[in-house]
């Protein structure tokens, strides 16, 4: 099956945590604190596989989870790093963030995070975490032998929206029962479905037509466009993101239609409506089924109302292969047409965006019906690196809340003995010793 919209859960390993250690050699009475530092957790990656052309092996395993970072060890041993988790995708693959996996995905919600086009192309879609850093990193002059060490930082976690626009030089448009089908197999050497009921091809069929003895090209017969398709009626909404990567559309006008050029308007129009630059490419027509003795014998007039509108129809028929050297002329000069406009147009920098949260480097604490909740992606960090369990961590975890400001705030909330305070998915109880 053909999937070209998936949607899947990765999870970048944890963190390593650090080592509590202390030198025990003969003959090295003070040896002090040598605790390394842990591992960190492998990250999830996509990657372009140059012979992929559908998303089905992720939509059969929809969750990703990378492993842990190895725990730091005495002797200043740093914990292993954890091996990344590759997952393969095709050529065309967009990436946005999506929402819970078991909700309906929320395109006002959903951000680009990247696409990924040519082959071996690499894109990080969750992190892993830092290792923790060793009782060696806390030695200072008035605490000679630190018992305290950080613990590893959580991987990123999300659901993530996996769209695929093939990536095709040649892109055959019309109505369903066209013939696109039926072309596509009479110029390459695919093998579509065909049969004689609209909506035939369900999904994106792809094909090389060789053009001359150096020059082949990728051509795409995409699903049929019906009225509406942009507002997603039939299969065509699903087609037109498709449409977007080709650089040569070719107009497929069904030659036996009842009225072939009010067919081709309607898909002309819903094209527009989905994106207008798609109707300024370069675009051959061509009219099927000229085998048909009725077809054949109005051509002439569906040719002349066609030419009014500014095309030049190309009659083709796949079955006696009839037209086929002139249509293949015409996609030669049209894609020749779309290097040259490529080439025309202006160079401009790549820009980078780097969106920041707010919260980076600040904080707020806003109340919540049972407790209160501290935000802001550093001391969030901090609390998830933070061992509670060990005396001299959580005393340097309360030194950071009182040196930020967040012990005060907390007070003048409504902090006190037994209050729940939540710090990203650290969860403490408020005892106030003073």
């Amino acid at each position: 099956m053909f999937a070209d919209q998936v949607r899947i859960y990765v999870a970048g390993g944890f963190g390593g945590d650090g080592s509590t250690s202390f030198r025990h050699e003969a003959h090295v009475p003070r040896g002090g604190p040598d605790g390394g530092d842990g591992g960190r957790g492998g990250d999830v990656v996509l990657m372009v596989d140059a012979g992929m052309t559908t998303l089905g092996d992720l939509r059969h395993h929809p969750h990703h989870r990378a492993k842990p970072g190895g725990r730091g060890a005495g002797r200043k041993a740093h914990g292993r790093n954890a091996a990344e988790v590759l997952l393969l995708v095709p050529p065309g693959t967009v990436v946005r963030t999506s929402t819970d996996g078991d909700e309906a995905p929320d395109p006002t919600t959903e951000t680009l995070i990247g696409e990924l086009l040519a082959p071996g192309e690499r894109l990080v879609v969750a992190h892993g975490g830092r290792g923790g850093r060793g009782n060696v990193h806390f030695v200072s002059s008035t605490h000679q032998a630190p018992r305290h060490a950080q613990k590893g930082e959580p991987g990123e976690t999300r659901w993530v929206e996996l769209e695929l626009k093939l990536i095709a030089d040649i892109g055959l448009v019309g109505a369903p029962n066209a013939g696109k089908s039926t072309l596509l197999a009479a110029l390459t050497a695919a093998t579509p479905e065909v049969g004689d009921y609209p909506f035939t091809t369900t999904h994106p069929n792809l094909g090389v037509i060789e053009l001359d003895d150096e020059r082949r090209v990728v051509i795409a017969d995409l699903p049929g466009l019906i009225e509406g398709a942009n507002e997603g009626r039939g299969l065509g909404h699903a087609f037109l993101r498709h449409a977007e990567r080709t650089r040569v559309l070719v107009a497929v006008v069904d030659g036996a239609a009842s009225d072939p050029v009010g067919e081709w308007r309607t898909v002309a129009k819903e094209l527009g409506e989905h994106d207008p630059a798609l109707l300024q490419r370069p675009m051959p027509m061509v009219v099927t089924k000229q085998d048909l003795p009725d077809v054949h014998a109005r051509w002439p007039v569906v040719r002349s109302a066609l030419r009014a509108g500014g095309a030049q129809p190309i009659a083709v028929s796949a079955h006696a292969r009839t037209g086929l050297r002139e249509l293949r002329g015409a996609l030669q000069h049209a894609l020749n047409e779309a290097a040259r406009r490529s080439a025309d147009e202006p160079a401009s920098d790549m820009v980078r965006l780097h969106r920041f949260d707010p919260l980076d480097a600040g904080w707020q604490v806003v109340a919540e019906s049972d407790g209160l909740r501290v935000r802001g992606r550093r001391i969030e960090t901090t609390a998830s690196r933070t061992d509670f369990g060990n005396e001299e961590s959580r005393d340097r975890f309360q030194r950071t809340l009182e040196r930020l400001g967040i012990d005060a705030e907390l007070r003048r909330l409504g902090a006190q003995d037994g209050t729940t305070v939540r710090i990203g998915s650290v969860e403490l109880e408020w005892g106030d010793e003073g």
